[in-house]
């Protein structure tokens, strides 16, 4: 086989002209995507984030019952049958806690359990009677362990009469502001308490004031602590499991048949400092409605500056003869609004004063300026002017980010195109047949 016969063999298998279309393809692809990419914000090509946000609409829960509270404001950020009358198990305890540490002045003092409060309350920890215990440690028993046994011991050294404490209790949600809540004991048990139920409501308002007293956060926030039993260590462990979160600091678990398993959070990330409540869920769905409920908050709510003093915000025309001039006109003031990001929509109107004249003022109002929420105004503030301007003046302000951005994406076609000229040339040298002779 020839020289000549073997190349034209190779051409054959090899079409150069298919080749060519293909390199110029790919050039001409590379350069415009470089274009379009230099050119473009960095949120068009890689997409809005704030997609990703899930609305309030597409969450849900294990639990019957459950609301996400502000723990500041009171404001809420989701619900599920708030109202719902449910039994709350050992979350009594928040309520038998507070009463108690209010009415407390020694908390060192011990004290001997009575019969009654040794009595069969399905405990986590015995007591015999005439045990000796702490009062510091009956409220960490209480809390961190969730003893049966330990309110009503707590209840009969405040009032002497359980059926007495429970009255301050009920007394106590009332001024606190929860309103459907009626207690019949003090830890909880709801076999023999039919009426005794509260609503995730008022049991969020309940976490929030105990949550005011110092002793009681500190308590609710403790994995493990020790207490002593007639002079004797015991280990205990908080029955919240949630607490392995560094955002998470309490509040208090709670299960009986009736009641299903329910959990009281108090967490603080973001500078935001939530109260959890879910009702009858299950022993997963406790733990999982909590901590996607929380996560959704701080996912989606956040604190934004909405104006920016510092930034004009309109811009109006002042007249002086036959002149007209613009000059800036700034907020008077920074706005910072607590939103969703996901969903809360917000808009600006400005309202500018008609026939202004020269001389233009600092620190006069010259408009208004309009936040709306939702389609609800969130704020309303003056426009007022940072200059004082005698008289419109003539000026021609370059932008240097402009003629940048002009400049590079000249600089990108004229390199692309040489690039394209070059690499066409090597294709041909490459493709072009060799002289056999």
């Amino acid at each position: 086989m020839t020289l000549a016969n073997s190349y034209k063999k190779q051409n054959k298998s090899f079409p150069k002209a298919l080749f060519i279309k293909i390199i110029v393809f790919v050039i001409f692809l590379s350069l415009f995507s470089s274009i379009f990419y230099f050119r473009l914000p960095f949120s068009v090509i890689y997409g809005d984030q704030s997609a990703k946000l899930i609305p309030s609409s597409r969450i849900d829960t294990v639990a019957s019952s459950a609301i996400v509270m502000d723990y500041n404001t009171g404001e809420i950020f989701w619900e599920k049958n708030p109202d719902a009358l449910m039994y709350p198990a050992s979350l009594t305890k928040m309520m038998t806690a507070i009463l108690a540490i209010e009415n407390i002045k020694n908390f060192n003092q011990k004290i001997k359990i009575s019969k009654n409060a040794a009595g069969s309350n399905h405990s986590s920890i015995s007591f015999r009677k005439g045990d000796e215990i702490t009062l510091i440690d009956l409220l960490k028993a209480a809390l961190i362990a969730s003893t049966n046994n330990a309110p009503v011991a707590l209840a009969e050294y405040i009032s002497g009469d359980v059926k007495d404490f429970v009255d301050l209790m009920n007394k106590k949600a009332k001024e606190i502001g929860a309103l459907n809540t009626y207690f019949e004991n003090t830890n909880g048990l709801d076999s023999n308490s039919p009426l005794h139920k509260t609503t995730a409501r008022d049991l969020a308002k309940i976490a929030a004031y105990c949550l005011k007293n110092d002793l009681f956060r500190e308590i609710v926030s403790t994995k493990k602590a020790v207490i002593h039993i007639n002079n004797k260590e015991l280990n205990i462990e908080n029955t919240n499991t949630l607490l392995d979160y560094d955002f998470i600091k309490g509040v208090k678990t709670g299960y009986t048949e009736n009641a299903g398993f329910c959990l009281v959070t108090y967490s603080n990330k973001n500078n935001i400092e939530l109260i959890t409540v879910v009702l009858n869920s299950s022993p997963y769905g406790k733990n999982y409605d909590s901590l996607r409920l929380i996560n959704w908050v701080y996912n989606s709510f956040s604190s934004k500056k909405i104006i920016d003093s510092k930034n004009p915000a309109a811009i109006a025309a002042a007249k002086n003869n036959n002149s007209t001039a613009d000059f800036n006109l700034y907020p008077e003031k920074d706005f910072e609004l607590f939103i969703n990001n996901s969903e809360d929509k917000i808009l600006y109107n400005y309202v500018l004063k008609d026939n202004i004249t020269f001389p233009v003022e600092a620190g006069k109002t010259y408009g208004k300026l309009l936040v709306y929420v939702n389609g609800n105004i969130a704020e309303e503030m003056n426009l007022i002017s940072k200059d004082n301007i005698k008289a419109p003046t003539i000026k021609q302000e370059i932008s240097t980010v402009n003629d940048f951005s002009r400049i590079r994406t000249l600089l990108i076609f004229i390199i692309s195109f040489y690039f394209l000229i070059f690499t066409i040339i090597i294709i041909k040298n490459l493709i072009k047949p060799k002289s056999i002779y």
